[in-house]
């Protein structure tokens, strides 16, 4: 009898090992594309991250993404397989500032081969309350610090592909800088009194001090947290006061969290008799797909940035024309 218990119990465990290895195959092929033994595996949690390894590291490292797209991190919670794949890595690179508020404990164990990128001392970061405001990547000359961290962490992994990865690293910081300025030039074309953007959650402080315009939210830095019944009443008089034409839903937060800002577009019309439309969705905490062309940080920032001009009442510069028309901007 206690054989037969004891093979049951192997049997199990055998097909358990099977198949987590499975689903760990399965997931690396779809975030990290064919598997390559030669190729050190780099580890993410966001899609920003990840797309900026990809952009630096090229064909040299196999990339693995934590968090899915459209997936929102701040109530992200970790799977198995997350910590399958954060003991095989030999880099991860994480956000911080708590933005991946419930993968803390797997960071820390993860010693010093999980890099804070957000945690730059060169960025000067927004507190609010006891916490600081993780979304410094919005700010594209902050991401481009990030850049600089994931191609000398790469450098020290692959010292003999040092060239390779400078030569990427420059190249997409060089993009990086550009289209910041193109950002402030084309966000000065909105009317000032209209230069103001409110969305779901506290995400984008970092970009309105970057390129010069007025963000609100209903919800605070955090998704996981609640609104209070207030802010939507507050967000509808200043749509009133300062003739707002849209405000924003955006793409990873919860459909609830939207409602919140349709719940302003009522109110700015019954308290005010002022209409404003919503437009959007704006990214966020995460980006598209990869493949898509929101499926990288430029492609979701151009965007981004096209998606307000437009909405708040201007023509956004074009961007391959911005080199010309951007004069004095910096």
């Amino acid at each position: 009898m206690l054989k037969k218990r004891d093979d049951r119990f192997w049997c199990w465990l055998a097909g358990a090992w099977f198949m987590g290895m499975a689903s760990l195959g399965i997931a690396c092929k779809r975030d990290a594309g064919p598997t390559n033994s030669k190729r050190p595996l780099v580890v993410c949690t966001t899609t920003m991250i990840c797309d900026a390894v990809r952009q630096v590291g090229g064909e040299a490292v196999q990339v693995a993404d934590i968090i899915p797209p459209k997936q929102d991190p701040h109530i992200y919670t970790p799977r198995p397989r997350d910590g399958i794949l954060f003991r095989r890595a030999h880099l991860i690179f994480v956000n911080g500032l708590h933005l991946e508020g419930k993968m803390i404990d797997m960071i820390e164990n993860a010693g010093k081969k999980a890099i804070s990128l957000a945690e730059d001392k060169r960025i000067k970061r927004r507190k609010t309350g006891a916490s600081l405001d993780p979304h410094v990547w919005w700010d594209a000359s902050f991401f481009a610090y990030f850049v600089e961290q994931i191609r000398d962490a790469l450098v020290g992994m692959l010292p003999n592909k040092k060239q390779i990865f400078v030569s990427r690293a420059a190249s997409y910081m060089g993009m990086l800088h550009k289209m910041h300025r193109w950002a402030k030039a084309s966000i000065l074309l909105i009317p000032k009194e209209k230069r103001v953007m409110i969305t779901s959650h506290d995400a984008f402080f970092y970009f309105g001090a970057a390129y010069g315009i007025e963000v609100d939210a209903v919800l605070g830095i955090s998704t996981d947290a609640q609104a209070r019944a207030a802010e939507p009443l507050r967000l509808a008089g200043v749509v009133a006061r300062r003739k707002v034409d849209a405000i924003f839903h955006e793409t990873s937060v919860s459909q609830a969290q939207n409602d919140l800002v349709d719940s302003i577009q009522r109110l700015a019309k019954s308290k005010h008799g002022v209409d404003v439309k919503i437009a959007g969705p704006l990214f966020s905490d995460s980006l598209s797909e990869p493949g898509l062309p929101t499926g990288s940080y430029v492609g979701a920032f151009r965007a981004n940035v096209e998606m307000i001009v437009r909405a708040l009442g201007a023509k956004p510069l074009p961007f391959a024309l911005q080199k010309r028309t951007t004069a004095g901007v910096r």
